[in-house]
C-alpha cells in the first residue's frame, strides 16, 4: 500500500509547472526550491489520502506528502548555484545576460528552465527548437564591453535590470575579406560591405555571406560565430507564422489588422502601434516599386518581401523587447 501512496506522491509532484520556472530571474529560481516543496507535500498528501483506503487515509496522506515533498524539492531545485550561469533563456527563446566572470561561468538555464552545461552553442528555430551550431563551444559567443556574455546567435540581450540592450555581431569582414573580432553593431550590403546600422537576427534575410573570406552573394539566413564561420540557418515559414496567409497582400492585410487589434485592446502602446502601421505601409512601399511592368515580381524580390513581413510579424508579437525595426 505503501508503494501505492508514494506513487502517489511522485504522480502528483509530476503537475507542478516546471515550466514556470523559465519566467523567473536566476535568482528567483533558486528560492523557488522551498516553495516547490511545500506545493509538492501538499498536493502529495491530498492525492495520497484520496487514494488510500478508509483505514489509511491518514499515512496516505503522510506518505503521499512525503513523495510529493521529495519530487516537488528536485523540481524547483535549479541544480546549480547561479553565480556559474553565463546568463538564461525566457519563455520567449530571448538571453538574458549576467556579469558572471569567464572563469566562473560554466552553463546556462535554457528556455524550459533546465541547466544546461557550457556555453549556449547555437539558436532557437522559431518553432522554439534548439538548433546546435556547427562550431566549436569556443567561438559560440563573446564578452561585450558590459562584460556580459553574448551567444553569437543573438541580437542583442537583457540586462538584469530588464532593460534590452540591442545586440551586436561577433565581429566583421572589412573590404579585403579579412575577420575583425569583436562586437560590431550593423550588417552587410549586397557587395559584401559592411554597413553600420542594426544588428541582424538569424532568421533575417541576408544578401550573402563570407565563407573563409570570399562574398557569396546570394539570399541567406544566418549569423557568424566568433571566429567568422558562417553558421546557416534554414529559413521556414512555421512556428509563429504558420497561421499567416502565404500571399503578399493578404499577409500585409493580416498583419494590418492584428496592429490595430493590438491598439484597440491595450497590448500594443498608440507609439508602438503607429511605429508599426509607418513600418507596414514602408514595406508596401517598396514592394509596389519592385513590381514590374507586367505588376509581377521576381521571386526573389518576394522573398525578401516576405521576410521582412515576417520579422515585423515577429517585431509586434515581441514588442515589449524594444523598438519595431526600421527598414
Amino acid at each position: 500500500m505503501h508503494k501505492h501512496l508514494l506513487v502517489a506522491g511522485i504522480a502528483a509532484a509530476a503537475l507542478l509547472p516546471s515550466f514556470a520556472l523559465a519566467q523567473q530571474s536566476c535568482e528567483q529560481r533558486r528560492s523557488q526550491q522551498a516553495v516547490g516543496t511545500i506545493a509538492g507535500a501538499g498536493i502529495g498528501a491530498l492525492l495520497g489520502s484520496a487514494i488510500a483506503g478508509k483505514g489509511d487515509r491518514t499515512a496516505g496522506a503522510v506518505v503521499g506528502g512525503l513523495g510529493g515533498g521529495v519530487i516537488g524539492n528536485q523540481l524547483a531545485k535549479p541544480g546549480v548555484d547561479c553565480a556559474h550561469a553565463y546568463g538564461y533563456y525566457d519563455n520567449a527563446g530571448a538571453w538574458h545576460a549576467s556579469t558572471v566572470s569567464r572563469q566562473d561561468a560554466r552553463g546556462y538555464f535554457d528556455r524550459q528552465g533546465e541547466w544546461v552545461e557550457g556555453a549556449p552553442n547555437g539558436h532557437y528555430d522559431s518553432s522554439g527548437r534548439w538548433t546546435v551550431a556547427n562550431t566549436d563551444a569556443s567561438a559560440a559567443g563573446y564578452y561585450d564591453g558590459r562584460g556580459r556574455w553574448v551567444p553569437a546567435s543573438a541580437n542583442g540581450y537583457y540586462a538584469a535590470d530588464g532593460r534590452w540592450v540591442a545586440g551586436a555581431a561577433s565581429g566583421h569582414y572589412d573590404t579585403r575579406g579579412r575577420w575583425i573580432a569583436g562586437p560590431a553593431t550593423g550588417s552587410y550590403d549586397a557587395n559584401g560591405r559592411w554597413m553600420p546600422g542594426r544588428a541582424a537576427r538569424a532568421s533575417d534575410l541576408q544578401p550573402g555571406y563570407y565563407d573563409n573570406g570570399q562574398w557569396r552573394r546570394g539570399e541567406v539566413t544566418g549569423y557568424y560565430d566568433a571566429r567568422g564561420r558562417w553558421i546557416t540557418v534554414e529559413a521556414t515559414n512555421n512556428g509563429r507564422h504558420a497561421n499567416a496567409p502565404t500571399d503578399i497582400a493578404g499577409r500585409q492585410a493580416w498583419l494590418d489588422e492584428r496592429i490595430r487589434r493590438g491598439l484597440n485592446d491595450g497590448t500594443l502602446t498608440r507609439s508602438e502601434g503607429d511605429r508599426a502601421l509607418r513600418t507596414l505601409a514602408a514595406i508596401g512601399r517598396e514592394e509596389r516599386s519592385l513590381r514590374r511592368r507586367s505588376g509581377d515580381l521576381r521571386e526573389r524580390d518576394r522573398t525578401m518581401i516576405l521576410a521582412k513581413l515576417d520579422t515585423l510579424s515577429d517585431d509586434v508579437r515581441e514588442m515589449r523587447r524594444g523598438p519595431v525595426r526600421q527598414y
